[in-house]
């Protein structure tokens, strides 16, 4: 094995627990500089812009595009199942989110969510999906169990610094589901088309979100900056 292939291999293994550990700081360096709303923006930001590096630095361009061109078919038996994991998180999504969320919401905020859904849809099935499915195709630790113990993990970081209206469970038990499921589903496909589609609609859903966070101003929320560090650690969205 080449210098570069393990050089590869040892920065996909340690992706999923160094994302979290690198962005916590990220997340509250930037709502103590910028206030509440701005801070957390600037964090996802940052956050995209890691997920795009990594992936492109780790799997490389060609190979990326490469698992988001093939059609991926899983096994006739698994076709059923796949399906079912790729549904399960836009369903519960537009249950819990969307159709509770919609009218307030509004147009505006609609288009932001879609917007914003398939900017860290794309981002993070490059990263947690695309850098396992690279490096370790068909390995169930390295390539499948642990980058979806990672993306639970990162989502900690973001509830850290703002709390979410239902709590940090159902947040993470979304994220479990998508890091799991989608993390199978890539795995037994050798795609990222479906996780990807999937994973956008299920962002998309997000416009209580959009409305509140991304145009606060639409709510009639101004930014609000946190109390002194370290009263700011809290658990959140």
């Amino acid at each position: 094995m080449s210098q570069a292939a393990t050089r590869r291999r040892t920065a996909a293994a340690v992706m999923p627990a160094a994302v979290p550990a690198v962005m916590l700081p990220v997340f509250r360096y930037a709502v103590r500089r910028f206030g509440d709303l701005r801070g957390y923006q600037a964090g996802f930001a940052a956050y995209w812009a890691l997920c795009w590096g990594v992936a492109l630095a780790v799997a490389g361009r060609h190979r990326l595009v490469e698992l988001w061109r093939a059609p991926g078919t899983a096994a006739q038996g698994q076709r059923p199942l796949v399906w079912s994991v790729l549904l399960v998180p836009p369903a519960g999504a537009i249950a819990t989110e969307l159709i509770p969320n919609a009218r307030k919401a509004g147009t505006t905020a609609a288009l932001a969510a879609v917007g914003i859904g398939v900017t860290n849809a794309l981002a993070e099935e490059a990263l947690w999906r695309g850098v396992p499915l690279a490096v370790f195709p068909g390995r169930k630790i390295r390539g499948w169990l642990w980058p979806s113990l990672g993306f639970v993990a990162w989502h900690l970081v973001p509830l850290s610094v703002r709390p979410h209206p239902r709590g940090r469970w159902p947040v993470l038990l979304g994220a479990g589901l998508i890091g799991l499921g989608y993390g199978w589903a890539a795995q037994k496909t050798g795609s990222l088309r479906a996780v990807s589609m999937a994973h956008a609609a299920t962002d998309s859903c997000g416009v209580r979100a959009a409305r509140t966070i991304w145009l606060p101003s639409d709510s009639g929320q101004k930014p609000r900056p946190f109390p002194p560090w370290p009263e700011n650690n809290r658990a959140g969205d």
